[in-house]
């Protein structure tokens, strides 16, 4: 290396390593008081990136995890107010049951009676208290009835005589038996299902079908040549009640709805229709034909409706012969081409009281908001939605035709101040359902939702007497088995939660295990880098003096 006055390579070089191990010594520095070997994007871009998407998935587990926690508080919650329920209603068992008994006066009935109001009261209470951080835990999903259904216990059912049904085959079985007397203990779905007809023109339905309060969904029957179709195809002198019918989806020829096709001298009460059915003429939402002194009361439907012909009607396609309809209502989209209504397509001869149509209708002639074709019928204290049928008169045809038309808010009115149907009828009901956040992700698999409804119904309990204790009994099992089932759907969600938590748990610990092997400095060896870097650092300092002293040397040459 030459000596040189201007350029001196020799300081250069220990310039750059005091410049390096000052680097070195700094970066080491940051890694022992941080603890990441990983601190900057410029550090380890691919390592920064899956750190920092580490780091957040721990906050988002740490949430789920309180979220978790949470909702295992919430259900405990409810289960110790279950427990409370539980005994009470034990105890009104037991207060049954001594009723029940011969030997007490009227006086200690009185007595036990008394108790047993207080204890229903309690109940009455919890069931409208219990809530946790202001949610709710006991909802009451409303009745889908115009008219309240108090279920029959399956032992009351065989005291009265009743054959119970519980499936799609035991509706079917009708057919067997039509005189018979039967009752659904649960809902039924008819998915999948091929359905016939319950009788027929030639062998009608004359029994009794009490539906206690219960669905029949997803009816299908389709068979554009057949005629009286329906969940009852042709009924006469037949009873059906409390049953309802959702999501159905029907079509034929001639004389279809949805709950029966032609009904003959038959008593319908407390039911209502969902879905869609067409034909060619005399189709309704609820019921085809309503003929010779039948009856539908407390009914509605809610349907699409269509008839390529006459008679086509929002709840009843022909009401005729002495027949009636009251306290009913329809809100249905109704179309064909003669008699077309959006409650009945034509009313003869017959009443109709009490009762609205918030639908619309179509057609070529004689179509009405309410009725297309009233002919020697009653209409009365009944109303047509103006605001969905601006265009369409009532009735479009016929006298006696006291239905009024009414805005939205005016029929609202009605429905309270004269007792029209539909006010306590939750058509949209109340979300029932909570759901907990117990994953960090949007999907399914990130929720575990529970079903707060809970319908207990304790009104009409009554143990002042023998006969009323007796009934009571059979009434508070079936209470009894409503809130142990109650139990097990809150305790099975409380299992998943307590799984959901373990899950978490275990998450964390491997994301932290993960991050930590990704960004986590390793101490032994940054405290290595320190040390050598400082050594390093101090050897430079000393030596670039001695550096800058080699120019001096040249001097000493002139």
């Amino acid at each position: 290396m030459a000596l040189s006055l201007n350029t001196n390579n020799l300081c250069n070089i220990v310039q750059n390593s005091l410049t390096d191990s000052t680097a070195g010594l700094n970066i080491a520095i940051e890694r022992l008081t941080t603890g990441f070997k990983i601190n900057h994007a410029k550090d380890n871009a691919a390592g920064y990136s899956i750190a920092t998407k580490y780091s957040s998935q721990l906050t988002s587990y740490t949430v789920a995890q309180d979220n978790t926690a949470m909702g295992m508080d919430l259900i405990t919650t409810a289960t110790d107010s279950l427990n409370l329920i539980t005994s009470h209603l034990q105890r009104m068992r037991d207060l049954a049951e001594q009723a029940s008994n011969g030997t007490y006066s009227s006086n200690s009935l009185k007595a036990v009676q008394a108790e047993f109001n207080q204890r229903m009261n309690e109940i009455d209470r919890l069931m409208v208290n219990t809530e946790y951080n202001g949610v709710k835990l006991f909802k009451e999903s409303g009745s889908s009835f115009i008219n309240d259904v108090e279920p029959l216990s399956a032992k009351e059912a065989e005291n009265e005589g009743y054959t119970v049904i519980t499936s799609a085959e035991d509706l079917q079985k009708i057919n067997d038996n039509l005189g018979g007397k039967y009752i659904l203990m649960s809902d039924i779905d008819l998915s999948g299902e091929v359905w016939t007809s319950i009788g027929s023109l030639s062998n009608p339905f004359t029994g009794e079908i009490n539906g206690n309060g219960f669905i029949i969904s997803n009816l299908y029957l389709e068979d554009n040549a057949k005629d009286y179709y329906g969940l009852f195809g042709r009924t006469e002198g037949a009873k059906i009640t409390n049953l309802g019918i959702e999501n159905a989806s029907v079509s034929g020829k001639m004389w279809g709805g949805i709950l029966a096709g032609y009904a003959y001298n038959t008593e319908i009460l407390n039911c209502f229709a969902t879905g869609s059915v067409s034909g060619y003429s005399d189709v309704g939402a609820l019921v085809g034909d309503n003929i010779h002194n039948s009856s539908i009361d407390s009914c509605y439907a809610i349907a699409d409706v269509t008839g390529t012909s006459y008679r086509v009607g929002g709840l009843v396609g022909y009401n005729n012969d002495n027949s009636s309809i009251d306290f009913s209502f329809a809100q249905s989209s109704v179309s064909g081409n003669l008699n077309v209504g959006g409650f009945v397509g034509e009313n003869v001869s017959s009443t109709v009281s009490n009762s609205f149509s918030e639908g619309n209708a179509s057609g070529n002639s004689q179509i009405g908001a309410f009725t297309g074709s009233n002919d020697g019928g009653t209409i009365s204290s009944s109303y047509w939605n103006q605001e969905k049928s601006p265009s369409l008169p009532g009735i479009a045809h016929g006298t006696n035709a006291g239905a009024t038309g009414a805005t939205t808010a005016e029929i609202e009115e009605q429905k309270v101040e004269n007792n029209l149907p539909g006010y306590n009828i939750m058509l949209s009901e109340e979300e029932t359902e909570l759901t907990f956040q117990v994953g960090i992700y949007s999907a399914e698999p990130s929720k575990i939702t529970i079903d707060t409804e809970f319908n207990l119904r304790l009104s009409a309990l009554n143990v002042s007497n023998q006969n009323s204790a007796r009934k009571a009994l059979a009434k508070l099992d079936n209470m009894l088995a409503i809130v142990s089932a109650k139990q097990t759907d809150y305790g099975a969600a409380y299992n998943r939660l307590e799984s959901a938590l373990e899950t978490i748990g275990v998450s964390i610990d491997n994301i932290t295990s993960s991050r930590s092997t990704l960004r986590d400095a390793d101490i032994a060896e940054v405290s290595s880098d320190y040390i050598k870097n400082q050594i390093l650092q101090q050897a430079s300092a000393t030596l670039l003096a001695t550096a800058n002293q080699t120019p001096s040397i040249a001097l000493q040459l002139l």
